[in-house]
């Protein structure tokens, strides 16, 4: 796996729970917030260069969730577009969509859902096929499931889905994790201490 940019490294080290913003109804939080890192979703295209810009100003660090955005995910240019306007990382589902953002140099989560057993070979195949800086392992109870062995194999990772309390956070990160990501706000400022 391709090493995670050392100021983001820093970063997931000292604040460990990224935003996970749906919409912008929460932009202005994550704004003015202390949370150095986010996840954007559902945005309408039209409003996408502003996020990002508005992120940047902030000093923020984002991943677009290129799938849930309409306008991006099935268009083949989609991770251009996102290149050009300034976004620093993508997440996806799809091996072949983070394959073109490393190519163009953007940082890269892969989202893996692990829905039952059976599922979870074949997750550890796109993973090492797409080569992403982090994956996104979800639904984060069922992670304690997943043997040492196969979780190695989808590290450095981040514990997302229930994530809903200080508790839940402490609990990822002693496991393994290298950050949670929440769409609960008041987790937002959660520290390493």
């Amino acid at each position: 796996m391709p090493e995670l940019p050392r100021s983001l490294d820093e970063k997931l080290y000292r604040h460990p729970v990224m935003a996970s913003l749906y919409g912008t109804d929460a932009l202005a939080e994550f704004l003015s917030g202390p949370c150095p890192v986010g996840i954007v979703a559902n945005v309408a295209l039209p409003d996408m260069e502003n996020v990002v810009t508005r992120t940047a100003a902030a000093g923020k660090f984002v991943f677009v969730n290129i799938d849930n955005c309409d306008g991006l995910a099935q268009d083949r240019g989609g991770v251009e577009y996102l290149r050009k306007i300034g976004t620093p990382g993508l997440i996806t589902t799809r091996t072949a969509l983070i394959q073109r953002a490393n190519a163009l140099g953007m940082v890269t989560m892969q989202k893996v859902f692990v829905t039952d057993r059976s599922t979870l070979p074949r997750s550890i195949n796109a993973v090492q096929q797409s080569k992403p800086h982090l994956m996104q392992l979800m639904p984060w109870p069922v992670i304690s499931s997943i043997s040492a062995t196969e979780l190695a194999r989808l590290s450095p990772y981040v514990a997302a889905g229930f994530v809903t309390s200080t508790e839940d956070v402490v609990a990822a990160i002693k496991g393994g994790a290298k950050a949670v990501s929440t769409s609960d706000v008041a987790l937002w400022n959660t520290t390493r201490r």
